[in-house]
Order: structure tokens, then sequence, then C-alpha cells
């Protein structure tokens, strides 16, 4: 079967994204480029000619197709209409796959570009159509189509569209069950159990401490700034106060350091805190809203990326002592943004962990 003898204008960005298609699909007589030299090239490699649009008086035939292939496809007609191409030769690019998704859309079933005169036309379908000026209208064209696609497809849209500015809670959901945030905070110590042994140390209590670490626990002590309670030591992991130096197996540490200015501080009064062959289980936040109470008591200061705690923990405990893992979802950070509790999800909406949604990051430091 004989391919569809064509000329190819414009081989930028659009032109390479479909350049496979094209090449199969089309006999390729020629190549137009404005800024080509009067004297004849050719197009890289090939023996396929590249020309000056001035001179294509010779290529004007009625078997041949034009192909505008460059975004700027109206001043493109535009020039070939002058040079006497006729309309019906003419081909879009941007209608040939592979397609993206806005270029799907605008395609869909009845919808095309045609050139009609001197203009070029966007058929929505057999009785609306557009002129289109620059290709920034069409791709305006298809985020409105798209929309309208995404707001039957996705219920959610409206129903976020619909939703008050505010949330349901600001405490997290406790008020009527548990902070969604917990649920990945006990998994990861739960996960990890093994290592919560000996001699503990938790910040401000020991909950933790004493319900994942069993009767592996010689000694459980909790560091808090105030230095309160049984097993307290006063301490800040900002300054130092307080720190013994080697003196913990473990060390539990959950949803903190977004209230510690200096990180790189903290970071080695840690290592301190640690004997050799310790642990540290930390969590902090990633995608959350801001823990008022605890704001106006220390300051609030960071959401935190796993880059951000491998480059914070890596330089002290080394890279194969430290292990960094995400979770969440969009769901469960936008459950628990809006102020949903825990028990308003079921256990599937926690199964899928992605990492461009962190609501908590869990970091397990080693000290060697």
């Amino acid at each position: 079967m004989s391919r569809q003898k064509a000329i190819i204008f414009g081989t930028g960005k659009l032109y390479k994204r479909k350049e496979d298609y094209i090449r199969a699909q089309f006999q390729i007589i020629c190549y137009l480029d404005n800024k080509a030299a009067d004297d004849e090239v050719k197009f890289e490699g090939t023996d396929i000619p590249v020309c000056n649009p001035q001179n294509i008086v010779q290529y004007i035939q009625s078997d041949v197709l034009f192909v505008l292939m460059s975004y700027e496809y109206v001043s493109m007609w535009k020039q070939l209409y002058k040079f006497g191409v006729n309309e019906k030769n003419i081909l879009f690019g941007i209608m040939l796959p592979p397609f993206t998704e806005n270029e799907k859309i605008l395609f869909l079933d009845d919808r095309y570009l045609a050139a009609e005169g001197s203009n070029i036309v966007y058929y929505y379908d057999k009785d609306r159509k557009v002129v289109i000026e620059d290709h920034q209208q069409i791709r305006d064209i298809a985020k409105e189509l798209l929309r309208e696609q995404y707001k039957e497809e996705y219920p959610i849209i409206r129903a976020i569209a619909q939703m008050d500015s505010k949330p349901i809670s600001r405490i997290f959901g406790v008020e009527r069950g548990t902070a969604i945030d917990r649920y990945y905070i006990e998994s990861f110590l739960k996960n990890n159990k093994q290592l919560i042994y000996g001699d503990c140390l938790e910040i401000a209590e020991n909950m933790y401490t004493l319900k994942y670490g069993e009767d592996r626990i010689r000694n459980s002590y909790i560091l808090h700034l105030e230095g309160w309670g049984n097993g307290a030591i006063k301490g800040n992991l900002e300054t130092g106060e307080g720190i013994k130096n080697a003196g913990y197996d473990c060390v539990i540490i959950t949803q903190t350091l977004m209230y510690t200015f200096d990180i790189h501080s903290v970071a080695e009064n840690i290592y301190k805190l640690l004997k050799k062959g310790g642990n540290a289980l930390l969590t902090v936040s990633g995608i959350s809203q801001i823990s008022r109470y605890d704001a106006d008591l220390w300051g609030s200061y960071y959401g935190f990326h796993k880059d951000a705690m491998r480059k914070l923990f890596c330089p002290l405990f080394g890279e194969e002592n430290v292990v960094i893992h995400s979770y969440g979802n969009v769901k469960t950070v936008t459950a628990m943004l809006c102020g949903l509790c825990r028990e308003d999800l079921c256990e599937d909406d926690f199964r899928i962990e992605d990492e461009d949604y962190p609501m908590i990051i869990s970091i397990v430091l080693k000290k060697r």
C-alpha cells in the first residue's frame, strides 16, 4: 500500500513527539523551514530536502499534503495560503497520534480542525465551530472540555467545589475518634517494635515505649522541657540540655521535629543520646495541618520530605544506617486536612502508599 505524499512544515517539539508515526504514515518529499537558505539542504542524515516556504511552488500538487507540525500552525497556514496552497491539502499535526490527553479530548468523535479560506476553524461538532486565532485558544478549549469530562468522571470535583472552606475539625478529628496520622505512626512503631528494648527514652510521654516495648524494656524514661512526672528528665533536644551521652538503647521521637527550629542540633543530640548499637525511631509530618496547640507552645517551623531527612541524618549516622519511609495517599491526606478521623475511613484506604502524598515520614536510625 503506497503512502500519501507529504511535506512537513516544522520539526520542533510537536514533530519529534509524533515523528515515528509520521515517518510510517507518509512518504515525506520535503521539509519546510522558514530559516532554510535558498540552497537546498538535507534533513538530519536523510536525502529529503529542507526548503524555504518561499520555494514551494514546485511541490504544490493535488496529491501532496502539507502537514503542519508546529504549535504555530495558524501563522503557518496563513503563510501557505498566500502561496496558493489548497485548504483541502492541509493536515494539522496535533490531530495525529500519539495523543496527549488534551489532544485526545480535542479530537474525540466528530471534533476536528480544518482550514477554511485563510482561517483555521475548530469544530466541536457539526453545529458548533469557532475560528482559531492561535494555539493558546485551542489549549484553552481542551482544558474546558477536560473540565466538563472530569466533572462527569470524578464526583469528588463537585464535592470539593461545594464543600465549606473551613475544616470539619481543627484538632485532627480526635473529638470523634483517632487522628488519621496515628494509624501510620503506630503501624511504623509496631513494625519496628523489636528495636524498642533495654533503656528507652521517649519524648513527652512513654505511651509508645510501654505499648510496643513489651517485656524487652529495662528502663523507661521521658524527656520533657519541664521535666514533670516519674522518670521524666528535664531536657531539650534542640539546646542539648539534659542530654545524656550514650545513655539509651532506643529513642522514640514522634511528631516533634516540626516544632524545633534548629533541626541540625536536634539531629546531633539524637546521635549523642544513643548507645553504640542503639536505635532511634522518628516520625515527622509531611503534608499536614498545623497542630495549633503545639505551635502556640513551641512554634511550628517545618513540614518534611524524605530528601530532607536523608540530608539531615546520613552525614551523622551513615547512609547504610538510615532507613526512611513515607506513608500516605491523596485520600488519607485530604481526609486529615479536612478534619476527618481514622474511624471515618476503612482499612483499604491506608493500603496504598503514594510518595507524592507523604502525610508521615518515618526514620529508623542505627548508631554503629
